[in-house]
């Protein structure tokens, strides 16, 4: 529905649901003063803001995936766990939301992720993503996205020096010779807003209704109360996004944080630990990939492509949309709950039936030999 064609109570009200921009909601959030009813007005804003960011990660982690040609290989069976975690969050956010009488809105068509894309809600602006294969642009944005305020030190095993996470992705896919000046600011802003969730739950202490939260493979949990919420955000912080101090020594070894992973993967070395120091030592050969094309903006159009292409295409979108509807349907106020959620799951391995002989077909006359990739669009 159109912000226009809502009736808000007030001003503060209204602010809040039209706010588009991360930072801008957290101050405008703190501005209110003893209204419990604008406070859990503006958390559930908050919420919202939270499962756009999470679900942003899922199509650029899927994309890089599917280009792997074994997929049982470890790089693959990494990047797989992130998505998963991913999921995760975003589930765990949904439960938080419907817990307090919300209803998340995962896709908003309105200002919905379309690729290439920034990352929403203004978070680094500096980041422009786009839809494409394992190569070291796409890892390097993938660190950028999960990196903490403060990364540990890794030195190489070899040489002992201690290793750069180097400069950005360029938009011409190249990563840039100058040395990148870490100013965290995204990662703060992801931060803040969930200590700003955080920090309202628990002066708030709602009642958490659990009839419209789910559990299962993709949220191991219901939130009854504040506490299990703050035991949550504890959780997806660690391994993801808004970490403020994660390294492998908090995590440990056999659970490191999403952006250690990601970093094992660029710099092709597993991470070990000896005595207090780490160093970048065992082979993490990067696997061996189908070359995909940066899908273009808006996604490739039917003219331009051949009937068996654009029949993948459109499946692939097709499917793409009712996972994102079942994900809605699954924690909406009159949604079906378990079995939309069920759904979900089930239409979310449909999503490589199309995917993968799609990025395994090459672009006829192309000049770097480059395949096809799914566009994710809804339609």
């Amino acid at each position: 529905m159109s912000t226009e064609a809502i009736q808000f109570k007030n001003v503060f009200q209204e602010k809040a649901t039209k706010i588009n921009n991360v930072k801008e909601l957290i101050k405008h959030s703190k501005s209110v003063s003893d209204e419990e009813e604008d406070k859990l007005y503006v958390l559930k804003e908050l919420l919202n803001n939270a499962v756009v960011l999470e679900f942003a990660t899922i199509p650029i982690y899927l994309q890089a995936m599917w280009t792997i040609k074994d997929n049982k290989c470890d790089v693959a069976k990494s990047i797989r766990n992130i998505f998963q975690e991913e999921m995760l969050h975003m589930a765990m956010v949904c439960n938080m939301i419907v817990g307090i009488g919300g209803e998340p809105k995962i896709y908003d068509p309105e200002n919905g992720l379309k690729f290439p894309s920034g990352l929403p809600g203004g978070v680094h602006p500096d980041l422009f993503l786009h839809l494409e294969g394992l190569n070291d642009c796409s890892l390097r944005n993938f660190m950028e996205i999960e990196l903490p305020e403060e990364i540990a030190d890794i030195y190489d095993y070899e040489t002992k020096e201690l290793v750069s996470i180097g400069g950005l992705c360029l938009e011409d896919g190249s990563i840039s010779s100058k040395k990148h000046d870490q100013s965290y600011e995204h990662n703060t802003t992801i931060g803040e807003l969930y200590d700003r969730i955080n920090e309202l739950f628990q002066e708030l202490q709602p009642k958490m209704n659990v009839e419209r939260q789910l559990a299962g493979p993709l949220s191991w949990w219901v939130m009854a109360d504040a506490k299990s919420v703050s035991k949550a955000i504890d959780m997806i912080k660690e391994q993801g996004e808004g970490s403020e101090n994660v390294t492998p020594a908090s995590t440990g070894m056999d659970n490191l944080a999403h952006f250690y992973r990601f970093w094992e993967v660029f710099y092709k070395k597993k991470i070990v630990q000896e005595g207090d120091t780490y160093y970048f030592k065992d082979p993490n050969p990067r696997p061996e990939t189908y070359k995909i094309a940066r899908v273009p903006e808006g996604g490739y159009l039917e003219e331009n492509v051949s009937p068996e292409v654009w029949y993948l295409i459109h499946e692939f979108d097709k499917v793409y949309t009712d996972l994102v509807k079942f994900l809605e349907d699954a924690w909406a106020i009159n949604g079906r709950g378990q079995a939309a959620l069920v759904n979900a799951v089930e239409v979310m391995f449909k999503l490589e039936h199309f995917a993968l002989p799609l990025i395994q077909t090459p672009i006829p006359d192309h000049k770097e030999g480059l395949h096809y990739g799914p566009c994710f669009r809804m339609i």
